[in-house]
């Protein structure tokens, strides 16, 4: 039989994929979400309006404290090491419960995940940080079933489960499972001390984000049970059949597929595998409330992302299992396949699709396309930028005018707009609409002189100027429209708007 070298095989994986996510980092522009997580960095915090603080730690430290903010590849380049780092960690956790062969496959299938791949191995998430932590999770579990008396991988999970929830709370559901398990499976480890020293290391790492919320009347749990609450919400089928394809596509149907036979055949009752029951306990659980919240509420695919990444080695050890010699079989083939044709198509589309997929014209240009809320937006932001130069040389608005927004993705102008520009932006409006921003407010409100302002409408969501600023300002005029063209078709505009005569309305921050 001939022998393959896996470990080499994954570190050839890790660079081939680093690479490729490198080119798409730096052909594609950062998205709404992105630039809201690059505002997160701009003051760093215990936490977050919206989530905990991993990812604008993230962002400071591998664009070098911000000192290569103005490339998006630097912002993303946290998400690409990440990604490279998760492939290990679930290689050596699959290497632990079978072999390396598996592990080769675990590894071959996190990569293949648009959710791991893309989602959380690409963009600036909160995500990203947190797949770090929740495989090195993962590994630790295999090896405290392994061995359950060394203190080393009790310490590690305590630490990085602590880190995983610092990135994203859906981290706390390493804990639930594996508390579930040990409730149902394996009692004996209540009277093992290394466990609650685990936990112990975990509620100290994750206590500012408690601090944090107590001094903000727990701001952020609020919003999120908001999100997710579903009474007074009728059911509807639509939702769930949506909300399932979802999860199926962005997590690689191919992927879902071989999780779903492994556990239908009973996989891990076969290899008697204590750690794969455990990642049951943590991944299915998790899937089916969020399939449940679908039923009432809309939800986003990519909550459901660290679910499936722990049913990946599940469905590696089965491919192990039935495929005992191939070191790629057709199934990691097509997985690998759908992913980098899908990466590659979506960095063409993006760049190259003539006009838009949405509205063609109108006030409303490009709405329904999602692609260009990563295109022409750098483009827009230098044309801003010599419009505002030039309304302050010619004395229409004094230097220093600061830019509005009304809702939390401002920060996609505040990115592309503001900052080229050398002005600020301030968020006007409640609470639940512009979210970090009352934070922001509150030490740049201090510096901006409000008697007048920009506004910057993106075709994509046109609204009408008076409903949102006509408590604040008293009038406004259409500085300019700028149109944006892809391959010299419309592909979507931006609206600059004036806004003059302050009512000296109290700004929203910190509550």
């Amino acid at each position: 039989m001939k022998q393959f070298s896996y470990k080499k095989y994954t570190f050839f994986l890790m660079l081939l994929f680093a690479i490729a996510r490198i080119i798409t980092a730096s052909a594609v522009e950062l998205g709404n979400d992105e630039a809201y997580y690059w505002v997160y960095s701009q003051q760093l915090q215990w936490n977050y309006f919206d989530h905990p603080p991993m990812v604008a730690i993230w962002a400071r430290f591998f664009s070098a404290n911000l000192l290569l903010q103005d490339f998006p590849v630097f912002l993303r380049l946290g998400s690409i090491v990440s990604c490279a780092l998760s492939t290990w960690f679930i290689f050596k956790c699959v290497s632990v419960i079978k072999n390396e062969r598996a592990g080769w496959f675990a590894a071959c299938l996190y990569n293949a995940s648009y959710y791991a791949g893309i989602t959380a191995g690409l963009f600036l998430m909160p995500d990203s940080p947190q797949m770090v932590f929740y495989t090195f999770s993962m590994w630790m579990i295999a090896r405290i079933v392994n061995d359950d008396s060394k203190w080393i991988n009790w310490i590690l999970f305590g630490i990085a489960s602590g880190l995983c929830i610092m990135s994203k709370v859906h981290g706390a559901f390493i804990w639930i499972g594996f508390s579930f398990f040990i409730l149902l499976k394996k009692r004996q480890l209540l009277a093992n001390p290394r466990l609650y020293v685990a936990l112990l290391l975990s509620l100290i790492i994750t206590f500012p984000i408690i601090t944090w919320n107590i001094k903000n009347d727990f701001i952020t749990y609020r919003f999120h049970s908001e999100r997710v609450v579903i009474s007074g919400h009728s059911s509807n089928w639509y939702n769930l059949l949506k909300a399932f394809i979802a999860q199926v596509v962005i997590n690689n149907p191919v992927n879902v597929i071989l999780a779903v036979t492994a556990l239908i055949t009973g996989l891990n009752r076969k290899i008697k595998s204590d750690t794969l029951t455990i990642f049951n306990f943590i991944g299915l659980p998790f899937i089916f409330i969020l399939l449940f919240m679908s039923f009432f509420r809309i939800t986003l695919p990519h909550w459901s992302g660290p679910a499936f990444v722990t049913l990946i080695p599940l469905a590696a050890c089965w491919l192990a299992q039935v495929n005992k010699t191939t070191l790629f079989p057709v199934a990691l083939k097509l997985s690998t396949g759908i992913y980098v044709f899908f990466l590659i198509c979506c960095t063409l589309v993006i760049n190259y699709y003539p006009g838009t997929f949405g509205k063609k014209t109108g006030v409303e240009t490009g709405k329904g396309d999602m692609t260009i809320d990563m295109y022409g937006w750098q483009e827009a932001g230098k044309k801003f930028t010599m419009i505002y130069k030039n309304d302050f040389i010619s004395g229409i608005m004094p230097k220093g005018t600061p830019v509005v927004c009304n809702n939390w993705w401002g920060a996609h102008e505040e990115y592309y707009f503001c900052r080229p520009a050398g002005t600020t932006m301030i968020g006007l409006g409640p609470l639940n609409d512009i979210h970090q921003y009352a934070w922001l407010n509150e030490k740049r409100i201090l510096n901006a002189n409000l008697n007048n302002a920009y506004c910057i409408i993106h075709s994509d969501e046109n609204y009408n100027v008076r409903d949102h600023y006509g408590k604040y300002f008293s009038y406004s005029d259409t500085a300019a429209i700028i149109e944006i063209k892809r391959s010299n078709k419309p592909a979507h505009n931006f609206y600059i708007l004036r806004l003059k005569g302050w009512k000296n309305i109290a700004v929203t921050t910190v509550p």
